[in-house]
């Protein structure tokens, strides 16, 4: 769906960066009952995500000169991006698991 909106009205935002905002989105409207709908493929996609860093890495690795020189930008800019969102995610859950207890 998110593809379809790119390709029709928003071709400047990417549409797999649309689709997530359509998903969570119906997350905020559905709520719970959208997680125990989502929750078994999410378990069995988790089990088998090592494999999808597979061709990544294998892609990486044949760009080898442009790693050589940029890479320990990139791999700084990761993991400061990785440490950012796990913060932001972390202070969002806390904080609807607070508001889900008071209310």
């Amino acid at each position: 769906m998110g593809e379809t909106i790119h390709n029709y009205l928003l071709s400047w935002l990417p549409g797999s960066i649309i689709g997530m905002v359509l998903l969570f989105s119906v997350y905020l409207m559905i709520g719970e009952r959208l997680v125990r709908w989502v929750k078994e493929g999410a378990e069995l996609f988790i089990k088998y995500l090592p494999l999808f860093f597979v061709p990544v890495t294998v892609g990486i690795l044949q760009y080898e000169n442009l790693m050589s020189g940029f890479g320990i930008i990139f791999f700084g800019l990761l993991l400061f991006s990785s440490f950012l969102m796990i913060l932001v995610i972390s202070y969002l859950m806390n904080r609807r698991e607070r508001d889900l207890s008071c209310g």
